[in-house]
């Protein structure tokens, strides 16, 4: 029975695509960002890597670099794909294996030659996740500042959220992918299903998650030192979250606060990832390594004036 269940929620995946908003980075025009007091010279690069339902090639990740670029002239930006084609890389951003991903965008980094040096990391909801992962795995790359917006740093408790709260349809259908969220066919295909992260089925996750319970160091089992060991190398990690985010729920993830059984927020310095330092944040964090940004507004609604912030404070020099 349960094989067919899987089967049948794999089969209605291809149409829940255009049920979904898609959480494209919308960056707000409020400041001229031009800075004629820095002179050409050269500056460390930035990687960007987009979120759940945008792409490598669109609108708001080419303005973020037209803006860093405005900030730093001449600064190397780089956007991460996993298709070419934007279209495709907009669906692998839903669809595949998030492991096999990140290995095809280690190596992708890799090869670009204007990285050898050392850069930046800018992720955007999902995107954010990802760079974090790939901070803790792909131990070649030398990353200094690590910025993630909106990211599900311990999971989310909704796959992904309905546009219209009222959508029934959506809503009915965001349950039924819930009580198959464990089946090992959805976890090594649907990308959301790979971060999801339920207290309440705390145990289930343990077993069954095919992402996220591995870069959290969640399994002691299967604890690796060096994610830990690769992550306290960053020079700061600076984690954005929305304060009217309805689209990541909880929003708190981005800040690493976990909640416990009954729905209540435990705080950052007493969550298990913190106390046991599983992954470094401890390190990070005692170092004064670690930044708590806020942003007023819903998911991925990004300003200029919050973008020359991260430009000035932490990227470039």
């Amino acid at each position: 029975m349960q094989i067919f269940k899987a089967l049948e929620a794999l089969l209605t995946f291809p149409t829940i695509w255009n049920q979904y908003p898609q959480h494209s980075v919308k960056i707000i025009s409020d400041i001229n960002l031009k800075n004629e007091n820095v002179a050409h010279q050269e500056f460390r690069p930035v990687v960007i890597w987009h979120g759940l339902g945008d792409q490598y090639n669109s609108t708001g990740i080419h303005k973020a670099a037209e803006i860093l670029d405005d900030f730093y002239p001449g600064i190397f930006v780089y956007s991460v794909y996993l298709d070419l084609d934007p279209e495709k890389d907009q669906k692998k951003s839903l669809f595949g294996d998030a492991n096999v991903e990140l290995e095809q965008v280690c190596e992708q980094l890799a090869t670009i030659p204007e990285l050898k040096q050392g850069f930046d990391l800018i992720g955007f909801s999902q995107g954010g996740l990802f760079l974090r992962a790939l901070v803790e795995r792909c131990s070649d790359v030398n990353v200094n500042n690590l910025i993630t917006f909106g990211s599900p740093h311990l999971g989310v408790l909704e796959l992904p959220m309905c546009e219209n709260p009222g959508d029934w349809v959506c809503r009915r259908r965001n349950e039924l992918l819930k009580k198959q969220v464990w089946f090992d066919s959805v976890q090594k295909r649907v990308i959301p299903a790979q971060y999801f992260r339920d207290p309440v089925n705390y145990n289930q996750y343990l077993l069954h998650s095919n992402f996220l319970v591995n870069v959290n160091n969640e399994r002691p089992l299967s604890f690796n030192s060096s994610y830990k060991n690769n992550l306290q190398k960053l020079n700061k990690l600076v984690l954005f979250q929305f304060t009217r985010d309805t689209t990541l729920v909880p929003k708190e993830t981005a800040w690493f606060i976990d909640f416990d059984v009954s729905g209540t927020s435990i705080p950052f310095e007493k969550s298990k990832i913190y106390v046991q330092d599983l992954i470094g944040l401890k390190e990070l964090h005692l170092n004064d390594k670690i930044d708590f940004k806020a942003i007023d507004t819903d998911h991925m609604v990004i300003s200029e004036a919050v973008l020359h912030e991260i430009a000035e404070k932490y990227l470039g020099k």
